[in-house]
């Protein structure tokens, strides 16, 4: 993950400075880029030798892409909204008799951010942000050793998050970090009353067009 954190950072300084637009200005970001996620309240309980042992999930990797707006409203504070695409959900790696486990859902969400630029001038292109992000469902998908099934039902539809994180701009380049906070319980098992949220921290890095 450090390496990852390093290569977007370094792609976006060889690139140029880009300061954060004119107070009025509308800009396009197209994004794309890695996501790391998992469920809550997931662990799970298997047969192990005539006895049960207990596997916690682990963060899964995959992608992420998508375009947003934002509007320069004052000069140090901007406002977005997109629409992304985002392949989430959860692992535990490798089990015994069943092979690798995990679980892919498939999300299209948006993210409404408010821009905190920290210091136009000493610091050109340095935001923060937060906001809230509404997702849908699209699909979900178990995978268990060779074995695929569809498991959509098995999970409420529309998802909430709170997004927060930080960028820099350099050029008309842009590197992103966020992570997006699950408060919605997506659980839709009658019989567990276990509460799954989402959590997910999106590395992307864009490209601004002046609109």
């Amino acid at each position: 993950m450090k390496r990852l954190i390093m290569m977007v950072a370094l792609m976006a300084v060889v690139c140029g400075v880009r300061a954060q637009g004119a107070v009025g200005s509308w800009t396009l970001t197209p994004r794309v880029g890695v996501n790391m996620s998992k469920l809550s309240e997931q662990d799970v309980i298997y047969e192990n030798l005539n006895s049960q042992a207990s596997q916690k999930v682990k963060y899964k990797w995959a992608m992420t892409a998508g375009a947003d707006v934002e509007y320069q409203a004052w000069t140090q504070v901007a406002v977005s909204a997109g629409v992304f695409y985002s392949n989430e959900g959860y692992t535990y790696g490798k089990l015994p008799e069943v092979g690798e486990l995990s679980q892919s859902l498939h999300f299209v969400s948006v993210p409404i951010l408010l821009h905190f630029y920290i210091e136009p001038k000493l610091l050109p292109g340095l935001a923060l942000k937060a906001g809230v992000q509404l997702g849908y469902l699209v699909g979900a998908k178990q995978y268990a050793g060779n074995e695929t099934n569809t498991v959509t039902g098995n999970y409420h539809r529309m998802n909430v998050s709170i997004p927060a994180g930080i960028s820099y701009s350099y050029r008309n380049f842009t590197a992103d970090v966020r992570y997006n906070i699950g408060v919605a319980n997506l659980c839709n098992v009658s019989m567990i009353d276990k509460s799954w949220r989402t959590g997910s921290l999106w590395i992307t890095l864009g490209y601004h067009f002046a609109l």
